[in-house]
């Protein structure tokens, strides 16, 4: 307990990990719209029940004044990533907390640095992880979000500089508005790919878990060397999109394939807005976020040998004419690195422009 009425504490009940997974409740519940979490699927990981978890080392901690949650984060050593990139850096992932914390947040998140140092860690990253963590908004604050994306309070900017963080990375989301002209130049695409020998399937067509098995594989390979990404198996994929299968997924992701093989993924999906956003009644989302007009692709890869051959703007064409042959207006092309001008020239190419902007925090440790 420190002098102002804050403590800090390890998550370790049901009960607190409970209230752990409800803040983000407290925190965006009086939005007009956002995505709320899974908390079952936050309970099983913080009780090392996910798949991903033999990979983990997690401490979750909260942060309460007077005895009142208000700030929660999970320290994290992702030992599969730290091997892939041969780096020590820890993650700290949930992180959510209320407005005007600005001492607690920051002595929660000294805590959570305070545990990586000790397990070996030389910097700490918050913002991004493979299916663990996602960037924090820089515009845009009162709108939907991207699909999965959090559109984080402005303040937690402030909270993360009080922490001696700084920005690391930036991404951008794009959004493509499905108008007549733009859809008429997505043929072209798909042909000029055929010429050099891609053709492009629906995961529907290639069949669903074949599909999922080829859209690992090929992540795996395309984004070996991807800032921020480490490798993934079947075995943890799957029992995440399995249940996928028999919705407008299979119909919007496609494959590149050129001899019989498998040489590019897209993972796209419908707006889900309606089925998952808390959305307060009577409001009705813009166009551009959602109320069943916006699907999103979430993911594109293209094996190295087989870039250049327009497979990846054939791929996203067929997507996005399916999402629009399904009554959506508009779609996400989400997230690109700022730095990453091969995919932001493909969003470009494709009808795109930037509408959201995210980032990356990191602290590196004084020796």
């Amino acid at each position: 307990m420190r002098g102002d009425g804050v403590s800090i504490e390890a998550v370790t009940s049901r009960d607190a990990m409970t209230e752990f997974a409800m803040l983000p409740f407290q925190v965006y519940g009086e939005r007009e719209a956002w995505w709320p979490p899974d908390v079952q699927n936050e309970i099983d990981l913080l009780c090392s029940r996910a798949p991903i978890s033999s990979h983990l080392a997690m401490m979750p901690l909260a942060a309460r004044r007077a005895g009142k949650l208000v700030a929660r984060v999970t320290a994290v050593v992702n030992f599969r990533y730290n091997t892939h990139w041969n780096e020590q850096i820890g993650q700290l992932i949930h992180f959510e907390a209320l407005p005007n914390e600005t001492a607690a947040a920051a002595s929660m998140i000294e805590e959570a640095a305070q545990w990586l140092r000790q397990r070996g860690m030389t910097a700490v990253r918050s913002g991004f992880a493979a299916f663990l963590d996602y960037p924090y908004a820089v515009d845009n604050y009162c709108t939907l979000p991207p699909f999965l994306l959090r559109n984080s309070p402005e303040y937690y900017h402030n909270y993360f500089k009080s922490a001696g963080f700084m920005t690391e990375k930036g991404l951008t989301d794009f959004t493509i508005a499905l108008t007549p002209q733009t859809l008429a130049s997505y043929p072209k695409m798909i042909d000029d790919a055929a010429r050099r020998g891609v053709r492009v399937q629906t995961w529907r067509e290639h069949g669903f878990m074949n599909a999922v098995d080829a859209w690992t594989d090929v992540t795996n390979s395309a984004f070996e060397r991807h800032w921020g990404w480490n490798p993934i198996t079947r075995e943890e994929v799957r029992p995440m999109l399995a249940g996928l299968a028999r919705t407008e997924v299979a119909d919007l992701s496609t494959l590149a394939i050129a001899g019989g093989d498998v040489v590019g993924a897209v993972f796209a999906v419908p707006d889900f807005s309606a089925r998952l956003a808390r959305v307060r009644h009577g409001v009705r989302l813009e166009e551009t976020r959602g109320g069943g007009t916006r699907g999103a692709l979430i993911n594109i890869g293209v094996l190295e040998g087989w870039r250049g051959t327009g497979a990846n703007l054939a791929m996203a064409a067929r997507s996005f004419s399916a999402m629009a042959r399904q009554g959506m207006k508009y779609a996400g092309y989400t997230l690109v690195l700022d730095e990453n001008w091969p995919s932001r020239r493909t969003a470009q190419k494709l009808g795109g422009a930037i509408t959201s902007n995210f980032v990356v925090y990191r602290r590196d440790f004084v020796k």
